[in-house]
């Protein structure tokens, strides 16, 4: 044996060291590099609506003299839908309802748990059938579980027509 080696030379646990060092290196980039194989997708996945750019279609729903003041109407509309590759006919119900200066457009569906709301004329108020949500005839929360008011559409009177923005 020559004298002139170093005991790290010699030592074969200290090439064991490296070796074990060296292979914990390989495995961790194998791990995340298989991690954001995983990952990446289901992330780019949860994100792509939120690139997309919605964009608002005014329709129009009825004549505005069919509707008078105080006076509370359901109305059903459809629109086209581009769904994958087919493109298919949707039905949208909203209620309209008439003040003394202004028309508002109320979505039937409740803020509780999204069941859709009937409107009563006689008590002049919304009733969810579901869990006993209660809201006014402007759609404003009144009592039982809703956490808010009935979602409300942007509503426009042009040409003597109703119109009701929609995101499409």
């Amino acid at each position: 044996m020559d004298r002139n080696m170093s005991h790290e030379e010699t030592n074969p646990d200290s090439i064991q060291i490296s070796r074990r060092k060296m292979m914990g290196v390989v495995v961790g980039v194998i791990n995340l590099g298989l991690i954001a194989s995983v990952v990446g997708p289901v992330i780019g996945f949860a994100a792509a609506p939120l690139g997309q750019k919605r964009k608002q279609q005014w329709i129009a729903l009825m004549d505005e003299k069919l509707i008078g003041p105080g006076e509370v109407k359901e109305v059903t509309y459809s629109l086209k839908i581009v769904d994958g590759y087919h493109e298919v006919e949707q039905m949208y119900t909203v209620y309209l309802r008439r003040g003394t200066d202004d028309v508002i457009c109320i979505d039937p569906t409740c803020t509780h748990l999204g069941c859709r709301v009937k409107y009563q004329t006689e008590h002049h108020k919304f009733v969810c059938p579901c869990h006993g949500g209660v809201f006014d005839d402007e759609g404003n929360n009144k009592s039982g579980p809703p956490p808010k008011p009935l979602e409300r559409h942007p509503v426009k009177i042009e040409g003597g027509k109703v119109w009701i923005s929609r995101d499409v």
